[in-house]
């Protein structure tokens, strides 16, 4: 691995400073308003349980979107777990920049996971793909005008 110059570093970091900036100047209102907001009296904390069965199924799973439209669902649950699958690579590049190898490319951890998240890709492209051909030729009413 080539290690990165200290101003290629600083450049970096100042570009990630810079972004996360920029991100919480749009998203940090919207915190301070959920912040504020009244409590919902039907969210008793004897709930937590079901909320989190709730997360793991809704979203990390994605099966209420996979229930009510199999294929389509399917295609934009690939499209997240990709978003998922390519954190870690993401993470492994951004460490390279700063001159950490997160993940050693001799390690066999790294070659499984490198092999597996190619893999997913192609089912990620070919999802976007079928998602594209849905929205702009197919065109169902319900998703609105393009």
């Amino acid at each position: 691995m080539v290690s990165p110059t200290w101003p290629e570093v600083l450049l970096l970091l100042t570009l990630t400073g810079l972004s996360g900036f920029l991100f919480w100047r749009r998203f940090g209102p919207v915190v301070n308003t959920i912040r504020r907001s009244k409590p919902d009296p039907g969210m008793a904390p004897d709930g937590e349980a079901n909320r989190v069965w709730d997360f793991v199924w809704e979203v990390l799973l994605q099966g209420k979107v996979i229930k009510e439209r199999p294929l389509p669902g399917l295609a934009h649950a690939f499209v997240f777990w990709g978003f998922l699958a390519f954190a870690l690579v993401t993470l492994n590049h951004f460490a390279a920049g700063l001159g950490v190898q997160l993940l050693p490319n001799d390690g066999f951890f790294a070659a499984f996971y490198f092999t597996f998240v190619a893999l997913f890709a192609i089912s990620v492209v070919l999802s976007m793909v079928g998602l594209g051909i849905r929205r702009f030729l197919v065109q169902p009413r319900w998703l609105g005008p393009v």
